[in-house]
């Protein structure tokens, strides 16, 4: 019939409507997804061993950026350098805003209180720390090579606004010292960390 006929008409341009939506509308959440993703974290090479045993050179490191939240003491940082804006960094949280930090021994304290650091590549290696009271929003960052690694023992603070995220998980690790974006830490020197095992250094959670 007439009508039958019409109806069967305006039925074709919903269906493609319909089709259209079901292709396109995954595709959007995907784009949108991978836009996140990109904004939310990032993809870094580890060029030297100042973070030994925690980080070896050649580890390729996912970093999150905070959201809301700001880093805690223990948290592993990437920052730009306080002295050079373009270079990017990677330490250790020791020192939190208010906090006085000092040296004994070369064990760290915060507080009066030696810091317990598990993660050092040796011991009692903090060297000489002078009293100083963390400026507010500003953070004491070290390596967890204390022997080699060019930190807040030498150039000082972090302010809040430098750090770029926290280094979350070791996708994997490659011989080499490039691989996406570089995080410059100290140069090399006679205390330079042994070639780390590289099997142990995949798909590890930073701590």
């Amino acid at each position: 019939s007439l009508q039958g006929w019409r109806a069967s008409l305006l039925g074709k341009p919903m269906r493609t409507r319909n089709l259209l939506r079901t292709i396109l509308q995954p595709i959007a959440i995907a784009i949108g997804l991978a836009m996140l993703a990109r904004a939310a974290l990032h993809i870094y090479a580890i060029p030297s061993g100042s973070m030994s045993p925690t980080l070896a050179v050649g580890d390729q490191v996912v970093v999150t950026r905070y959201f809301g939240q700001m880093p805690e003491r223990g948290h592993v940082v990437v920052f730009r350098s306080p002295l050079q804006a373009d270079e990017l960094m990677v330490k250790r949280v020791i020192g939190m805003p208010g906090d006085l930090v000092d040296s004994r021994l070369g064990h760290v304290r915060v507080g009066t209180h030696t810091l317990a650091e598990p993660y050092l590549m040796r011991q009692a290696s903090s060297g000489a720390i002078q009293a100083q009271i963390v400026p507010p929003g500003c953070y004491f960052v070290m390596g967890d090579n204390r022997d080699d690694s060019y930190d807040s023992r030498n150039w000082g603070f972090v302010a809040a606004d430098r750090v770029v995220g926290r280094a979350r998980l070791i996708l994997w690790s490659s011989p080499r010292e490039h691989g996406h974006d570089e995080i410059l830490a100290s140069p090399v020197s006679p205390n330079a960390a042994p070639a780390p095992r590289r099997a142990r250094h995949l798909f590890k959670w930073v701590e």
